[in-house]
């Protein structure tokens, strides 16, 4: 079976708590093998509250593309293409989220 992750999505994070939920969410509901890798920071400054902020850039891998359209139609809210609009969640439910196991990638790189 290959290590691969061949399926990629970029995602902006707000901060290490929001990578951390996306982690657990992943080991959830991923079936397949998976990789997330942080790649920087970037400042942004809110013209509405004129205040600045950081932001997360993180890249998320999948080996399977079910798991890939899975992560973005489910946890991310990125529509895939094929997803019919009455595909969404009834209000009200949400995705299972696993207890951590342990810290997530932005906090050993803080370590």
């Amino acid at each position: 079976m290959s290590a691969q992750q061949d399926f990629t999505t970029t995602l902006q994070l707000n901060s290490a708590g929001d990578m951390d939920k996306a982690e657990d969410w992943i080991r959830a509901n991923i079936r397949g093998r998976w990789a997330v890798e942080f790649l920087g920071m970037e400042e942004k400054l809110d013209p509405g509250l004129n205040r600045r902020s950081q932001v997360l850039h993180v890249s998320f891998r999948f080996g399977l593309r079910e798991d890939l359209d899975r992560f973005k139609r489910d946890y991310a809210g990125i529509k895939t293409p094929g997803a019919s609009a009455g595909a969404k969640r009834p209000a009200g439910k949400t995705a299972a989220v696993a207890k951590p196991k342990n810290k997530g990638l932005f906090a050993w790189l803080r370590s």
